[in-house]
């Protein structure tokens, strides 16, 4: 048996980006292998991923479908400033979004099952680049998982602004589908004592936000949507007309529908603005999730489970949110919750750091799944 608290420090030491998880995965396996230390060798079996840095831990005892419980991997390129001794050895990373207490509650679920011997089938993902890269995507792409029949997926995102020892969740559309662009805009560079020899990038880019923020104001209206553009980078020096421009941005929606509509009015406002400026546009499609759609009967389950345990269960609204878990649930009747980390700073700062009885409670939570 390992010290499960003592992993999620470890774990914390060493973040690491999407597919770049090599550390992550060896302590992991480590990890695994110390666990199941004299378990029966024909019910349990490790799995690699050819593609990714991802592990598939199997546990199958009986003639039954399989649960699956998934942790997520990689950490954030954000330089660490909690403070604690077990802070990130890896200067300008750091496990900014929980994924370390994740990875933590799956193992302690891992060996509650060698203790408790629970004869039902059992799946434990441990899967890699959720930030931005869609590694749920990768991992299913392979089809290993599939060749398992699966009931039901579960998995749990740790929360700021919760205490410890709550939980939040709510059945439907949990979080939205995300779309990360670039809109790119090229012209031809020329001193500004001679505007007529040059093309104005940085224009055509600033005429974008205009046009294509006035025409999803009238969708806005209709549904429900979050549309923004985080940075634009343009020019090299005062003096000089931009030769290109580039907006980087993120939408997000709560239907295929409403995100393909978005997704032309970005082709078609580029392809205005091109014309207007006589620029050369381009629009590229980045990451997009599926939505994380919750069971109905599963947010139940979990409710009688937070009841029984003294848990507090609090009804939770659709968070504009992206997950690439929404790809599993998508394929099967599936459970994301909200996990109270006990900490007042926000997902993705410097200084977000979920207390350690989170760990036990997500332990706690999980284990009573396995039970019919």
């Amino acid at each position: 048996m390992i010290d499960i608290i003592e992993l999620r420090h470890n774990l914390h030491r060493i973040p690491e980006l999407a597919f770049r998880e090599f550390k992550t995965q060896a302590l992991l396996e480590d990890s695994i292998l110390k666990i199941l230390q004299n378990q029966p060798e024909n019910i349990w079996k490790l799995h690699y991923f050819k593609n990714s840095t991802g592990l598939l831990l199997e546990y199958t005892c009986a003639k039954t479908p399989y649960l699956l419980f998934r942790a997520d991997m990689d950490g954030l390129p954000i330089t660490e400033n909690t403070g604690v001794p077990y802070t990130s050895e890896h200067p300008g990373f750091m496990h900014a979004c929980g994924h370390d207490v994740h990875l933590s509650v799956l193992m302690g679920l891992i060996q509650v099952v060698t203790e408790t011997q629970p004869q039902r089938n059992l799946l434990f993902l441990f899967q890699p680049a959720e930030e931005g890269e869609g590694g749920a995507k990768r991992v299913l792409e392979e089809g290993l998982i599939q060749k398992f029949d699966i009931e039901a997926a579960f998995a749990f995102h740790i929360a700021s602004e919760l205490p410890v020892g709550t939980v939040s969740a709510k059945e439907g559309i949990f979080f939205a589908i995300p779309q990360e662009f670039d809109v790119c805009f090229y012209g031809k560079a020329a001193h500004i004592a001679f505007p007529e020899k040059g093309i104005n990038a940085l224009k055509a880019g600033i005429m974008f936000m205009n046009v294509v923020e006035e025409r999803l104001s009238e969708l806005q209206k209709q549904e429900k949507m979050i549309f923004h553009i985080g940075k634009m980078s343009s020019g090299t020096i005062r003096n000089i007309i931009a030769d290109k421009c580039i907006l980087e941005g993120t939408h997000r929606s709560l239907s295929r529908k409403t995100c393909q509509k978005i997704n032309n009015i970005l082709k078609e406002t580029a392809e205005f603005v091109e014309k207007q400026t006589n620029t050369k546009s381009e629009v590229k499609y980045l990451v997009s999730y599926d939505p994380v759609i919750n069971n109905a009967n599963l947010v139940k389950r979990l409710q009688e489970i937070c009841s029984s345990k003294k848990i507090e269960f609090i009804p939770a609204e659709t968070a504009m949110t992206g997950e690439d878990y929404g790809f599993f649930t998508t394929l099967y009747p599936s459970l994301l919750f909200w996990l109270g980390s006990g900490c007042d700073y926000p997902l993705h700062s410097d200084k977000f750091l979920p207390r350690d009885e989170s760990v036990e409670v997500g332990i706690r939570i999980m284990s009573a799944f396995l039970k019919r």
